[in-house]
């Protein structure tokens, strides 16, 4: 289990003047869970991953797996650990095979890197160095990389942002397989079919705070589906936010032209406003 005790996080900007990050994050997390983080730009999502990897040290507050604190031995607690962001990890001068076979002896693995790039699909580029790969290819690249380590926590900062199709769905293939494995995954993601799909638990983040930390389930309890509704009356397209029941009531007296189902983050901020 890997819990955060009060977690916090200051920096100092350019002006010298302090900005808080993380402040005082509370939660728990078993083997086994995909934990999807949300939040706005500047909510405080890689932070909270930067620390988990050991990247950077709290401000205060713990990170603990298995009541142990994780930065008092960072080289065995790193061992366990995968980090795939969304700009990529590998050496530039290598190949794509070569890449992976260097890392494989840093991390003394004994993977099959054949197996590896068959399942992220990038057999055909063995020879091609990453400055001539697409972003979906580099992007597959860091997760065949990080696949050499077998870890029992994995931390996806975007890894699919503004990737195509096809490696979206090998982000998301990956993603179940940890699971199944029993591995801790943390995903930040703006991808909210995902969430749905293989996220067990949800972790919202605005301002550095937390807002929410649950299962999906006691999200939507919490939380109120609602939907963008535009529809025609009077002549005049109109569009109204409206939950289900609004929806319902609505749908047979009104010529509706397209509904939408509003997204968690969105959701999120609207729940905020009406308070």
């Amino acid at each position: 289990m890997l819990k955060l005790i009060n977690l916090s996080k200051e920096f100092l900007d350019e002006n010298g003047q302090k900005k808080i990050a993380l402040k005082n994050i509370n939660a728990e997390f078993d083997y086994g869970n995909v934990v999807a983080v949300i939040g706005e730009n500047g909510s405080g999502k890689s932070t909270l991953l930067n620390i988990i990897a050991t990247f950077l040290k709290p401000s205060n507050g713990l990170v603990l797996l298995n009541e142990k604190n994780i930065f008092e031995d960072i080289k065995k607690y790193r061992e366990m650990v995968s980090y795939v962001s969304e700009k990529g990890t590998f050496i530039t001068e290598l190949s794509v095979e070569d890449n992976l076979i260097y890392f494989s002896k840093i991390f003394k693995s004994n993977a099959n890197i054949k197996d590896i790039l068959e399942r992220v699909g990038i057999t055909h580029i063995l020879k091609n160095k990453p400055s001539s790969l697409s972003k979906g290819q580099r992007q597959r690249l860091s997760l065949a990389i990080s696949m050499l380590k077998n870890p029992k926590i994995v931390l996806l900062d975007e890894p699919a942002e503004g990737l195509d199709v096809e490696t979206k769905e090998v982000v998301k293939s990956l993603v179940s397989e940890y699971k199944n494995t029993g591995k801790l995954v943390f995903y930040v993601t703006h991808d909210e079919d995902e969430i749905e799909d293989v996220c067990d638990k949800i972790l919202v983040l605005k301002s550095g705070e937390s807002l929410f930390c649950g299962s999906v389930e006691d999200f939507w309890r919490e939380y109120e589906k609602f939907y963008r509704v535009t529809y025609i009356f009077g002549g005049e397209k109109r569009t109204k936010i409206m939950n289900l029941q609004e929806l319902n009531k609505i749908s047979g007296q009104l010529n509706i032209v397209h509904v939408r189902n509003l997204g968690l983050r969105e959701i999120i901020n609207l729940d905020e406003k009406n308070n």
